[in-house]
């Protein structure tokens, strides 16, 4: 089975999709890793093209009549069409994640979406994420985890037509890294929100929404719609996620790290509560210097 791994990422978090590039070429150096970012960032970031690691834009998944505006409303960036409500950047993001099986084609049978702020710990045990021809599946009941469940699965409802059965949906959450979409499965779910959509588009129905969340949309199809197929369940964590910037110094942080190590993780994600924050000094952690 061929997997890739799929990052979305954008300049302010250059450092750290360097650092998880650096910790793919450590622990997981066997997988394609396509990074798109915005096409005003793609200079910068041509230095993470090599090896296994390819640098693509956005605008090779979104139609040509997405334009994004060049300064920020409301502190938000904006992309703009014909066809759609403004759409904020972190919506455009989840649409890039569906739909790159149309750039990266039929040689994958499925991705693993991995954020820039992850980093691998330990060699990656392949059994993690496939077992018996089966991907892995996170969704555990902790909805009082994800602020926004309610909203996610309010979408959801009308997304795909009310022919889910919302008390499942409700029921559970589907937020994980890495998160796998399998081809086949996508494909059939794209189709399917297209068939309930009043545009006839994917795109142009996930485009004139507020809020969504790939991850339920997904997890939620798979489960409710195709009875799991090609998936396996899980609810075990194998990234699990650090508050990057409550830490002083790498030493403090690799603490945390070797925890994680210890509980079974493969590696974490260095969340940090303000966008700018510069996290240089975790580049020192004794694990990725090894």
């Amino acid at each position: 089975m061929n997997i890739a791994f799929i990052t979305q990422t954008y300049k302010p978090d250059f450092n750290e999709c360097k650092m998880l590039c650096r910790s793919m070429d450590i622990f997981a150096n066997t997988y394609d890793h396509f990074i798109f970012v915005n096409d005003e960032d793609i200079s910068h970031f041509n230095e993470l093209n090599y090896g296994r690691h390819h640098v693509l834009k956005k605008s090779t998944i979104l139609p040509s009549y997405f334009i994004r505006l060049p300064f920020k409303l409301l502190g938000h960036h904006f992309y703009v069409s014909p066809f759609s409500i403004p759409m904020r950047e972190w919506i455009m993001q989840q649409i890039c994640k569906l739909g790159v099986f149309d750039v990266i084609g039929d040689a994958y049978d499925a991705v693993f979406n991995i954020d820039s702020e992850s980093v691998f710990l330990k060699p990656l045990d392949i059994n993690l994420l496939i077992n018996g021809g089966k991907f892995r599946l996170f969704r555990n009941e902790n909805t009082e985890l994800e602020v926004a469940h309610t909203d996610y699965c309010r979408s959801i409802n009308s997304i795909f037509g009310r022919t889910l059965p919302m008390e499942q949906v409700y029921k559970y959450n589907y937020m994980d890294m890495p998160v796998c979409f399998v081809r086949t499965n996508i494909k059939q779910m794209l189709a399917d929100i297209s068939k309930h959509s009043i545009f006839k588009n994917w795109i142009l129905a996930l485009a004139n929404r507020y809020r969504f969340s790939e991850n339920y949309l997904y997890g939620n199809y798979c489960v409710n719609k195709l009875c799991c197929r090609n998936h396996f369940l899980t609810n075990k964590k194998i990234m699990p996620v650090l508050q990057a910037d409550s830490y002083c110094t790498a030493e403090d942080l690799y603490v945390d790290f070797q925890k994680a190590i210890d509980e079974g993780a493969v590696g974490v994600v260095l969340q940090k509560s303000n966008r700018k924050e510069n996290l240089d000094y975790i580049v020192g952690c004794p694990v990725l210097c090894s």
